[in-house]
């Protein structure tokens, strides 16, 4: 399903992935979800910074801490934030950004889709994290 490809680090948009991601409409559609997570990583006591195309924070306090550390998780993404209870390996990068094209290609029902999935499938099955872990495993950093 995804063909490994070859990347810089600094272009992690498109590794383990066919299409670049960033479009004007994919990022409209995901702002709403874009702007939870720049709430939530304020509640998290972190501001998140810039990182290629996306925001990247950095916490284990407040709802970090509550929804991430508490529960085992390493990060999570809304829209195009991720907030991060570990440090921010490549892999991790790669899966929480290949969230960030799920978000530009659902939107505003990314996260119903998601719950929903997960009810059904639990995390581990559920095919919005396998797809972006699939995604993860078969990137190439060179």
């Amino acid at each position: 399903m995804f063909e490994p490809q070859h990347a810089r680090v600094r272009d992690i948009l498109t590794v383990g992935c066919r299409t670049r991601h960033l479009t004007m409409l994919g990022l409209l559609w995901s702002l709403p979800n874009t702007l939870v997570g720049i709430g939530f990583a304020l509640l998290s006591l972190a501001v998140p910074r810039q990182r290629d195309a996306l925001l990247v924070a950095k916490s284990t306090r407040g709802l970090a801490s509550l929804f991430l550390t508490r529960r085992g998780f390493g990060a999570i993404t809304f829209g195009r934030v991720i907030i991060s209870a570990t440090p921010i390996t490549p892999g991790l990068l790669v899966h929480e950004s290949h969230h960030t094209r799920q978000y530009e290609v659902l939107g505003p029902f990314f996260l119903p889709i998601y719950v929903w999935l997960h009810v059904r499938h639990g995390y581990a099955g559920n095919p919005l994290e396998t797809e972006a872990e699939a995604c993860a495993a078969h990137a190439v950093f060179a």
